[in-house]
C-alpha cells in the first residue's frame, strides 16, 4: 500500500469484502438494516439504521465515498449496537465484576485517569460493574453512555451519577479483525487527546497558537476533498494541525456556522497525516449533512454558567484565527504498508515513549465474524466532551492547562441530569 491512499488506509480487507462481512453479521444477529444517502450529490454520506422487530436499535454514519463510506456506516451501526447489547462479551459473568471505587483507582495502570481517581476520592465505597481489559478492571459506566439505563444487578448508579458526564464511547471501534478495531479505537483516543488539549490551550489557558495547513499545498486528492468540504459547509474551511507531543498526526477541519452557532468541526488522527486530514475533512462533510447549527444551541446554553467552557463548545474561529497563526504544511507520511497491525505497532510505541499504556476489552460476542473492542489509554485527555455541552474538567494530560487546579476541584460543576 502506498502512503496517502487514505480511502483504504489501515483496513484489513477491501471495502467490498468488509461490507459483505458486516451484512452477514447483521443477518446473524437477527437485525435488519435500512440505508439512506444524505447530503449534497457532490459529497454524499451513507446512514445505516439497524432494527430489531421493527424497533430502531442503532444508527451508523459512514465517512468516505463509495463502498468505503458504505462499509464505514454499516460497521459503525454494528459498533453502536454491540457496545450496549446484552449478549456482548463485556456483559458475561467472567468478564464483569462489581468492584469498589477505591480498588479500581488503586490499580497502577489507572493512576493517570483523573476521572477514576475523582470517583474514588468522592465516592470511595461505591461499587460499579467493571469489565476486564487484560489485567485491568475499568468501569463500564465510563465506556458505554447507555449503561446507566440498564446497570448490572448490584450496581447502584446513584452514588456516582455526577460522573456520568464523562461517559462516552471514545475508544470503541469496529473492524474486520481485532487489530483493525484497536488501531482505530486508539486513534480516536489520540484524536480527542489532541482536540481536548487544543481547546484547553486556546480557550481556557488563553494561548491562541494555531497551526494552519495551507490548502494550496495539499496533495490533489486532499485538495479536492477540501473543496467538497467547502461546498458542504457553504463557508470557508480551515484545516488545523493539533498534533501533540505523541507525534501521531491529528487534524481538525473547522468551518464557521452561518448562524453564529458552534463552529462545525471534523477531526481525525492516524499514523499517516494524509489519512488523518482526510478523516477530518470527511467528518466535517458528515457533520454539515447531518446537523443544522443554530446560535441558541442547547449544548452551548447548558454551559452558560461556565463562560470558559461555553467558549470551548462554541469554539469561536474569528477570535482564534486573529491571533498567532503559523503555516504548517501537511506532515509527511512515514513509510510502511498501511495495515492495521503495522499501524497499531507504531502507535503503541508512540504512546509507550510517553509512558502511556493501552488496554483492550473485546465487545463483540464470541463467534462474531467482526471485531468490536473498547480500548482505554489512561492519561489521554478527554476534555473534548465539553463540545457536547457537558461541564467537564481535564481528565488526564490536559490538567496542567487548567488555570487553578485546586479551585477547580472545590468548585467542580454541578451534576448533569441524565435521561
Amino acid at each position: 500500500m502506498v502512503p496517502g491512499e487514505a480511502a483504504v488506509s489501515f483496513r484489513s480487507v477491501p471495502a467490498e469484502c468488509a461490507l459483505a462481512t458486516a451484512s452477514a453479521e447483521i443477518a446473524r444477529l437477527g437485525l435488519t438494516a435500512r440505508a439512506a444517502v444524505l447530503g449534497p450529490a457532490a459529497s454524499p454520506i451513507m446512514r445505516v439504521t439497524l432494527f430489531r422487530d421493527g424497533a430502531q436499535v442503532a444508527i451508523g454514519v459512514g465517512k468516505g465515498a463509495g463502498p468505503q463510506g458504505e462499509a464505514s456506516a454499516y460497521f459503525e451501526a454494528l459498533e453502536r449496537y454491540l457496545m450496549s447489547a446484552r449478549d456482548n462479551r463485556r456483559w458475561t459473568a467472567d468478564a464483569t465484576r462489581l468492584v469498589p471505587a477505591s480498588v479500581v483507582a488503586g490499580q497502577s495502570a489507572l493512576e493517570p485517569d483523573l476521572v477514576v481517581q475523582r470517583w474514588a476520592a468522592e465516592f470511595p465505597d461505591s461499587v460499579a460493574a467493571c469489565a476486564s481489559y487484560g489485567g485491568v478492571r475499568y468501569p463500564t459506566f465510563l465506556t458505554d453512555p447507555r449503561y446507566y439505563r440498564w446497570p448490572v444487578a448490584g450496581d447502584d448508579v446513584r452514588p456516582y451519577r455526577s460522573l456520568l458526564r464523562y461517559s462516552s464511547s471514545l475508544g470503541t471501534a469496529a473492524g474486520v479483525d481485532l487489530a483493525e478495531a484497536v488501531y482505530h479505537g486508539l486513534c480516536e483516543l489520540i484524536e480527542h487527546d489532541g482536540l481536548g488539549q487544543a481547546l484547553l490551550r486556546w480557550y481556557v489557558a488563553g494561548v491562541p497558537d494555531v497551526d494552519l495547513v495551507p490548502v494550496g499545498e495539499l496533495p490533489d486528492g486532499l485538495r479536492s476533498l477540501h473543496a467538497d468540504a467547502v461546498r458542504a459547509a457553504g463557508a470557508p474551511v480551515h484545516l488545523l494541525d493539533i498534533t501533540t507531543d505523541l507525534d501521531v498526526p491529528v487534524y481538525v477541519a473547522v468551518s464557521p456556522a452561518a448562524s453564529g452557532g458552534p463552529t462545525r468541526l471534523g477531526a481525525g488522527a492516524s499514523l499517516w497525516a494524509s489519512d488523518a486530514a482526510s478523516r477530518a475533512l470527511g467528518e466535517l462533510i458528515q457533520v454539515c449533512a447531518l446537523s443544522a447549527s443554530t446560535a441558541d444551541s442547547p449544548a452551548v446554553q447548558r454551559l452558560a454558567a461556565w463562560p470558559a467552557l461555553q467558549r470551548c463548545a462554541l469554539m469561536p474561529l474569528d477570535e482564534l484565527l486573529s491571533g498567532p497563526v503559523r503555516a504548517a504544511p501537511l506532515r509527511a507520511d512515514m513509510a510502511g504498508d498501511g495495515s492495521p497491525g503495522w499501524g497499531l505497532e507504531h502507535v503503541g510505541r508512540a504512546l509507550a515513549r510517553h509512558g502511556i499504556g493501552y488496554h483492550v476489552c473485546e465487545v463483540a460476542p464470541v463467534g462474531s465474524p467482526i471485531a468490536v473492542a473498547t480500548t482505554i489509554a489512561p492519561g489521554l485527555e478527554r476534555f473534548s466532551l465539553v463540545r457536547h455541552g457537558v461541564p467537564v474538567i481535564p481528565t488526564g494530560r490536559g490538567w496542567h492547562l487548567w488555570p487553578s487546579p485546586d479551585r477547580a476541584t472545590v468548585t467542580r460543576p454541578d451534576p448533569v441530569r441524565t435521561r
